[in-house]
């Protein structure tokens, strides 16, 4: 009977270097940390695709500009909504309605974190949104990993008879305690298995 030992690694113990499928041009690229950061959440990332030279470090900022104001009345405001646009405005150009004039409003701005867009379904990383380039559908959930190390880890777990854990490091919440459960279920094994073999090919 295979034995797993719980190394107490967490997630983010495999996020250093994350396969993705390039937003570019569909095939397999990377989001890598930069290590400017020696703590993981706070360090920066960079997308990069070896196959069409795409890169891109970290998401961009960009804006919308809002303005619900009066003009020379309480009655009618001005009402405006901007596209998303690269930089913040200090005042908005808008003409009243009422009077006709062409006046300077001061917008309220919200920030919006530019990501690329991903299908619903599918399981992406955190940082720019790309989908993960390992995922597959099983029974109605995404089985999904970062790389091949974590495809490694995952393997010893899924194939393994026993399984111990270790319960005195983290209160016990390491990555293969916040497993779902149809990746702990024995009746998922072979069917687990089979997409990590095609994964590793």
């Amino acid at each position: 009977m295979e034995r797993f030992q719980d190394e107490n690694k967490w997630l983010g113990s495999f996020g250093d270097s994350i396969d993705v499928k390039c937003p570019k041009c569909g095939l397999k690229a990377i989001v890598r940390r930069t290590f400017e950061s020696q703590q993981y959440y706070y360090d920066k990332k960079v997308l990069e695709c070896k196959n069409c030279h795409y890169s891109k470090k970290e998401n961009s900022i960009k804006y919308i500009a809002y303005v619900d104001s009066y003009c020379c009345n309480n009655v009618d405001k001005v009402i405006f909504k901007s596209q998303i646009i690269n930089e913040k405005p200090e005042t908005v150009k808008l003409k009243c309605p009422v009077c006709n004039k062409i006046k300077d409003f001061k917008p309220k701005i919200e920030e919006v974190v530019f990501e690329f867009c991903a299908d619903g379904n599918s399981q992406t990383e955190r940082w720019f949104n790309t989908e993960l380039w390992y995922q597959r559908e099983i029974a109605g959930n995404v089985f999904w990993a970062y790389n091949l190390d974590h495809i490694d880890y995952l393997q010893r777990y899924i194939q393994a008879g026993l399984r111990e854990r270790n319960s005195k490091v983290n209160g016990g919440g390491t990555m293969v305690t916040r497993l779902p459960m149809f990746v702990k279920e024995a009746k998922n094994r072979e069917k687990l298995l089979k997409i990590i073999e095609k994964w590793k090919k």
